[in-house]
């Protein structure tokens, strides 16, 4: 693990900034995952689901699957940066 200085002063700031930077991936999974459950409703397929099939090339080029495809891959990185930003000990 690796550890940075930072000043007492400068401490609040960054707490601050983690907090607002939390609320924003909590917004923003929240945005894609209501996206999801939208593609999921219209396809009747779960995203896990199309995400394997787009994955072995079944599905075909429909504009939309790449629609689907960013959300999903947008979701599933958001989620890895949230639970980064949640393991900073300060």
């Amino acid at each position: 693990m690796q550890q940075i200085q930072i000043s007492e002063e400068a401490l609040p700031l960054l707490k601050s900034s983690i907090g607002f930077q939390k609320k924003l991936f909590n917004k923003k999974i929240e945005s894609y995952l209501n996206r999801l459950k939208a593609f999921e409703k219209k396809y009747g397929m779960v995203s896990s689901k199309f995400y394997e099939e787009f994955e072995k090339g079944t599905l075909g080029d429909d504009p939309e699957w790449y629609d689907w495809l960013f959300v999903f891959e947008a979701y599933h990185k958001t989620i890895q940066k949230k639970l980064a930003l949640e393991e900073l000990a300060l």
